[in-house]
């Protein structure tokens, strides 16, 4: 399995890597989150994303990001996830989401499109679908082709629930890793509103 670094929010998905952890041992993940005084909020954008990437992402190859109900809103994971995409070399990207939280972001929905009229089951995002999942996982989620509908495979960021996830984690990190070499077109930079690590305004009097 590849080197995977966990990003979460502590106060509300402990639990949830926790759990990884003490079933798949820590020789594979890297627990080593970004907190309150580790980055000069003095430096530019460009020095936090290295900074980032160096001190905290170094040794891994994917993250993975266990999505709660206010990870979106966490500026460590948010900028733990923009580090993790920044430069030439990114990391592969997969979201795994609590159960109930992943019950409220999809709902199943027949595929009716006239491209196929498959009728197949689909699982179709809700309205809280963006209100849970962090900017650059719903974002590097979207797919472009010229498919009616689309599975995981076909865009950088899966998006699994974590029951699923926890069966057989080496699959889900493998493919995500494999995908760092299928040249997706990545979104790699937050948006001004999202939560972040971010350089402290400049005055000037």
């Amino acid at each position: 399995m590849h080197k995977t670094f966990i990003s979460y929010h502590h106060d509300n998905d402990q639990d949830l890597k926790d759990l990884i952890i003490n079933k798949f041992g820590g020789d594979q993940f890297i627990d080593k989150s970004v907190s309150d005084g580790d980055i000069n909020t003095n430096n530019t954008e460009e020095t936090i994303m290295r900074t980032i990437k160096n001190d905290f992402l170094s040794d891994s190859t994917v993250t993975l990001v266990i999505v709660g109900y206010e990870t979106a809103k966490r500026p460590f994971v948010n900028s733990e996830i923009q580090a993790s995409l920044w430069g030439d070399n990114p990391n592969g990207l997969l979201a795994v989401v609590r159960d109930e939280v992943y019950e409220q972001i999809y709902q199943a929905s027949v595929c009716t499109s006239p491209l196929c009229n498959c009728g197949v089951v689909l699982r179709s995002p809700t309205v809280m679908y963006k209100l849970y999942l962090p900017e650059l996982i719903h974002r590097n989620h979207e797919y472009n082709g010229e498919n009616a509908h689309y599975t995981d495979n076909q865009v950088y960021s899966a998006i699994i629930k974590y029951s699923t996830f926890i069966v057989n984690p080496e699959k889900y990190i493998d493919e995500a890793f494999e995908k760092r070499k299928e040249g997706f077109n990545l979104k790699k930079k937050l948006s001004s509103t999202t939560p972040r690590i971010q350089p402290k305004p400049s005055f000037f009097w």
